[in-house]
């Protein structure tokens, strides 16, 4: 009888989720375009494939009162629902992906989904999707870490002299979206990696389009800030 009345509870949350999405996707223009862009790098990518999605197998709890690993577990469960519910179309062309691991939930977005060529402004894409994210993270208390990612070809462009600065804008971008979105900005933080954390191999086009990407790490350790989280 309390797992229902749980369930009863917290079913409101998928249908305002999907409202506010299916509002939002109507009123944005698709642009998704590949881009080319990074720095040469001779390090060794952390997997030779993409992250897939493996959805936790856990029971939904109360908000108030639970302990960590039942708050993470629901909210990778949530995470999971809106990416096949109402971003499947993305996940199926491999712009976007989630993965969890012990201490974090990982949301990968491709750069060409987010981003026009050699550009940092978000595209409407981009927007759409970030609203519909984070009203879902900010029901939670977890530090997020916006990694911004380039692959290993000279940059070119006249904004930028390294990808060091583009990563890193690109990173910025998606925090200051959140931000004004609703999560607290204690809770969020941009790093830019340029090329030095290849997904995969830079072996081809396709595989550095699989690299271009800004990765949305929401760490699994409750109530801390961002800075407290790193670095105390």
């Amino acid at each position: 009888m309390a797992l229902y009345s749980i369930s009863i509870q917290n079913s409101g949350d998928d249908e305002q989720i999907s409202e506010t999405l299916e509002g939002v996707f109507d009123a944005v223009q698709k642009s998704i375009k590949p881009i080319s862009i990074g720095d040469p790098t001779t390090n060794v990518p952390q997997s030779e494939s993409m992250f897939e999605v493996d959805p936790a197998e856990s029971e939904k709890a109360e908000q108030v009162g639970i302990n960590v690993p039942e708050a993470s577990s629901q909210l990778f469960e949530q995470l999971s629902q809106l990416v096949a519910n109402q971003l499947d179309a993305y996940e199926s062309a491999g712009l976007i992906s989630l993965s969890e691991d012990e201490n974090w939930i990982d949301i990968d977005l491709r750069a060409g989904l987010l981003f026009d060529t050699g550009q940092y402004e978000l595209t409407n894409d981009a927007v759409a999707i970030l609203i519909a994210i984070t009203a879902l993270l900010k029901q939670f208390q977890y530090p997020i870490v916006v990694e911004g990612h380039t692959d290993d070809l000279p940059i070119n462009s006249v904004k930028y002299t390294t990808n060091w600065h583009l990563s890193s804008e690109r990173a910025s971008s998606v925090v200051d979206e959140m931000v004004f979105r609703g999560i607290a900005p204690e809770k969020i933080a941009p790093i830019g990696f340029s090329s030095l954390k290849p997904q995969v191999r830079n072996a081809n086009d396709f595989a550095r389009e699989q690299n271009r990407r800004v990765t949305l790490k929401i760490s699994k350790t409750d109530g801390k800030s961002v800075y407290e989280l790193l670095f105390e």
